[in-house]
């Protein structure tokens, strides 16, 4: 009884996120497609909750957000979002500065300095930087719906990999579940999906096929250090703000972590964007 009450319980929890899947799917490529203001709002309320669910797990068992902190981290957030609409330069100085005021916070709060710096980093970077991709970035709309194409393949095929066939660990210390077998998975249909991304908007599929290696790699890698995070700090889910998918820092550590990365390769190397955006002579 206790077996099928877990198994009644496991299906109830994936039916729950394939139909809210089925609703914010559509919801984040409409707002990217329309980016602007719209794709910074939607930003803006994720950062929100993004600034919580670290706050309040970064004050430990007491899980009440320090005031301060969670002030510096809804201003550094939305400040970088603003600034990313002009210049990335500016979201990576504000960036900068939120994490040196960061750091003299905790030492005042007599808190872990690293927790409190990497927070503030990790709950801004990523939404600007996302926006910065697709609305400053060369062929801005279509490389953001590539990534969240390639990124979206990841954690589809490596949950269903992981879970069809088993295998070794793939790091036993952070995640019990993530395995091998799904990295592996989730790498080849993360190419596959680059390869029809690339077919769709008429680019050369050879570079797509390279950048959804890396992009899938940095995100398994994003969605292992939120396990670690939590291990870390002791919580299941960051918060309940998702249904079926825990909170903001739990279902979009992949793609947060692939949008920082992209970004700043983008920014450094920007003929990258124009060769992944650049229809094929035919």
């Amino acid at each position: 009884m206790l077996m099928l009450g877990a198994r009644g319980s496991d299906s109830r929890e994936f039916i729950i996120r394939v139909l809210m899947a089925l609703v914010l799917a559509p919801l984040g490529v409409g707002s990217v497609v329309l980016g602007g203001y719209v794709l910074m709002l939607v930003l803006a309320i994720l950062v929100l909750g993004a600034a919580f669910e670290w706050t309040r797990m970064a004050a430990g068992v007491e899980r009440k957000p320090n005031p301060l902190y969670l002030s510096l981290n809804l201003l550094c957030g939305l400040a970088a979002l603003w600034f990313a609409s002009s210049s990335f330069l500016y979201t990576l100085a504000i960036i900068a500065l939120g994490a040196v005021v960061a750091a003299a916070l905790s030492t005042l709060a007599k808190r872990d300095r690293t927790t409190w710096v990497f927070g503030t980093v990790y709950t801004s970077l990523p939404f600007a930087a996302f926006f910065w991709v697709r609305d400053h970035a060369p062929g801005g709309e279509m490389l953001a719906i590539g990534l969240l194409v390639v990124v979206w393949t990841t954690d589809i095929a490596a949950y269903f990999a992981g879970r069809g066939f088993g295998g070794p660990l793939l790091s036993p210390l952070d995640s019990p579940n993530k395995t091998w077998t799904g990295a592996i998975g989730a790498l080849i249909c993360a190419c596959l999906a680059g390869a029809a991304v690339a077919r769709a908007i008429q680019a050369p599929v050879e570079f797509w096929v390279v950048a959804s290696v890396v992009i899938s790699v940095v995100a398994q890698s994003g969605d292992l250090l939120e396990s670690r995070l939590k291990r870390k700090f002791g919580v299941k889910d960051t918060s309940g703000f998702i249904p079926g998918h825990g909170g903001v820092l739990d279902r979009l550590d992949a793609l947060m972590a692939a949008s920082a990365v992209t970004a700043i390769v983008l920014w450094s190397f920007p003929h990258l964007a124009q060769l992944l955006t650049s229809q094929q002579q035919a």
